[in-house]
Formats: structure tokens, C-alpha cells, sequence
């Protein structure tokens, strides 16, 4: 009789590997999932950018046929897209001035100044510039808006709040223009501005001394007081009041732009949505009167 061979076992394969590689499926399909959905919200982030530029661009050139879009399909993201396109320039041109139209100095003694470099600002107060910026651009927003809302009261026109709170905030997008010839000037043409600060009133603090406090406030007095004085001559020279004259410009436009919306979307006829879009000019120039004295 032959020898006969032993039966020899498969060879299993070990668990280790099948859960190993259904831990990869798993990362790759999540991968894939993520991956998917990133693309898919770039692609409509594109899509709405887009979209956006073309509303506003044409909220600028051909306010008509803007405003019958917008009438048809309002939207509430481009408004607010534009009032943070308006607070990003502020704080860009605030920089800009900043860095290559302020001669710093600090004041040391009465009688002493040294200079100083500018820099780039610090976080808190990019985040004072905005909050600002956002309570200017508010204040300009929701006055307008009233101001139109009881016009179409007067003029018995049709009146949603909320319709002309965004024709009022499409509008202010004129202004994306004149804060880009803003920074131009402030690169190109606008004469520097001497500024005089003193040392924080908190780091002296430090030193435990009454004596060296309070000649620190009094520095501060005699800082605020040149930085002033500085001031008042440079808003006399003939650039910044150009610069001003022109931002009021914007306002202007925008006022003009305004007075299509409201013959569009509050179906005021022609002339009286051009009086009632102009009526915000009144009311600055009267504020102007009363509390200034004139207008320019």
C-alpha cells in the first residue's frame, strides 16, 4: 500500500486584515461623501457669487432692470453681502491711511516728540473699526429707509418696510466704487496727517507712581489737543474737502437709484418717486444747517 499524504489546512486569513480593510472602505467612502459636499457648496458659493455680481453690478449701471429682477425674485444675501463688502473697505482705507498718510508721533515731555513707525492694527482695534463702520452704515441704511417708508405713506404708494430696507441696502453698493477711488486718493494724492498720541495711561499705571499718572493724563490732554489742531488744518486743505464733495457724490447716486426702486417696487409714479428719493438731500442739508451752519 502507498503512503498517504496528510491533509494539509487552508490558511485563513487573519480578522485583523478584514476589519483593517473595512476600516479603509469606510474612510474612503467618507472621504468620498466629504469631498462630494465640499465641491457641491463651492460650486453653488461660486454660483451665488456670481450671481451676486451681476445683481449688483447691474443695481449700478441699469438700476431698471435690476430692481424688476429683484422684484420678482428678492433676496436677502445680497444685501447683506454688500454691508460687509462696505466694512471690510472701511477698515482696508483706514490701514491705508494708517501706513502711508499718517506721521506718528508720540509725546514724551511737553516740549519732546519722537517718532514713531505706523503699523499694521492690532485685532481689537480692526474689530472698534468695524463696529463703527457697521453703526455709521446702519444708521445710514434704516434712516433712508424710514425716511422712504413715510414718503410712500404721504405720496400713497404702495409700502413694505422690509422691500425698501433692501432697495436701500442694494443701492448703498455705489459705494464699493467710491471707496475704491478713496483708496486711490489716499495712495496717490491725499497730503499726510500729523498725529500725536501719548503712552497708555494703563502702562504707567504699572509703575505705582500718582506723580508719573498724572503727568501721563496731562500728556494725553496735550496730545489730543496738537492731534486736533493738526487736524483742523489738514480738513482745510483742498484734497480732503474734494474727498468729502465726493463721497457725498455716492450718496447722491445712491438716492437716485433709490428713486427706481420705489417707482418699481412701490409703483409710485415717476416724479414723485424722483421727489421722494430725493428727499434724504433735504433732510442732510437741513441737519447740515441746524447743527453746522451750512452744508459744505
Amino acid at each position: 500500500m502507498g503512503e498517504t499524504k496528510p491533509k494539509t489546512r487552508r490558511r485563513r486569513k487573519p480578522r485583523r486584515r478584514r476589519k483593517r480593510r473595512g476600516k479603509i472602505q469606510t474612510l474612503q467612502t467618507a472621504a468620498t461623501i466629504i469631498l462630494g459636499g465640499l465641491k457641491s457648496t463651492l460650486k453653488h458659493v461660486a454660483l451665488w457669487l456670481r450671481e451676486f455680481s451681476r445683481r449688483t453690478g447691474l443695481v449700478i449701471a441699469n438700476p431698471f432692470k435690476a430692481f424688476k429682477e429683484i422684484a420678482e425674485n428678492p433676496d436677502i444675501g445680497g444685501p447683506i453681502a454688500i454691508l460687509a463688502i462696505l466694512i471690510a473697505m472701511d477698515i482696508i482705507n483706514k490701514q491705508l491711511f494708517m501706513l502711508f498718510k499718517t506721521n506718528l508721533y508720540i509725546l514724551k515731555r511737553p516740549d519732546l516728540l519722537e517718532p514713531l513707525n505706523p503699523s499694521l492694527m492690532d485685532y481689537a482695534t480692526a474689530i472698534r473699526l468695524a463696529v463703527m463702520s457697521l453703526i455709521n452704515n446702519g444708521y445710514f441704511i434704516l434712516r433712508t429707509t424710514a425716511i422712504y417708508y413715510l414718503m410712500t405713506w404721504l405720496l400713497r404708494a404702495e409700502r413694505s418696510f422690509t422691500t425698501i430696507l433692501m432697495a436701500t441696502t442694494y443701492s448703498i453698493s455705489v459705494y464699493i466704487i467710491g471707496k475704491v477711488i478713496e483708496a486711490a486718493m489716499i495712495l496717490f494724492v491725499v497730503p499726510p496727517l500729523t498725529v500725536v498720541v501719548a503712552v497708555d495711561t494703563a502702562v504707567v499705571m504699572l509703575s505705582s507712581s500718582i506723580t508719573l499718572v498724572r503727568m501721563n493724563l496731562k500728556n494725553i490732554e496735550i496730545a489730543d489737543t496738537m492731534t486736533n489742531t493738526y487736524k483742523t488744518e489738514w480738513e482745510t486743505l483742498t484734497i480732503p474737502q474734494v474727498l468729502f464733495n465726493i463721497g457725498y457724490s455716492f450718496s447722491v447716486w445712491s438716492y437716485l437709484i433709490c428713486s427706481v426702486a420705489l417707482h418699481i417696487l412701490c409703483r409710485m409714479p415717476k416724479k414723485k418717486a424722483l421727489i421722494a428719493g430725493l428727499t434724504p438731500v433735504l433732510v442732510d442739508v437741513i441737519i447740515k444747517l441746524i447743527l453746522y451752519g451750512g452744508f459744505f
